[in-house]
């Protein structure tokens, strides 16, 4: 509920920001302000479109993580663990939310032992 102030608190400068440009436009009359205004309109479009972009190539978002393991065994004993084990999406322990795609690899000789598990292993309730 700490995020609550914050949008508050957007909402406000926001609410502030077209009421300057409001009072602004009307003191330079229409033709500057049609001018002013459609430059603003310009910058904003391409400032969108390049956080678009930005966001695509990045590649941000629990679902399109992928988690990639790897693992040999010779005597001994190993676990991999892939994905969301707490199902806390976005906290510290869960490393920022559930894989979308989970790959393991192992090998065992001899006596080794590998044990793997992938997935959301402690799913939140579902409504």
């Amino acid at each position: 509920m700490a995020n609550r102030g914050w949008v508050w608190m957007g909402a406000g400068l926001t609410l502030a920001g077209v009421a300057g440009l409001g009072v602004y436009f009307a003191a330079v009359g229409l033709d500057e302000a049609d001018k002013l205004g459609s430059v603003v309109g310009a910058l904003a479009a391409v400032a969108g479109l390049s956080l678009t972009v930005y966001g695509l190539a990045a590649g941000s978002g629990a679902a399109g993580r992928r988690v990639r393991q790897s693992a040999r065994a010779s005597g001994g004993r190993i676990l991999q663990v892939g994905g969301d084990q707490t199902g806390q999406t976005g906290s510290a322990s869960s490393g920022g939310g559930a894989a979308g795609e989970v790959r393991q690899r192992a090998q065992a000789r001899k006596d080794g032992e590998v044990s793997q598990v992938g997935g959301d292993q402690d799913p939140p309730a579902q409504p």
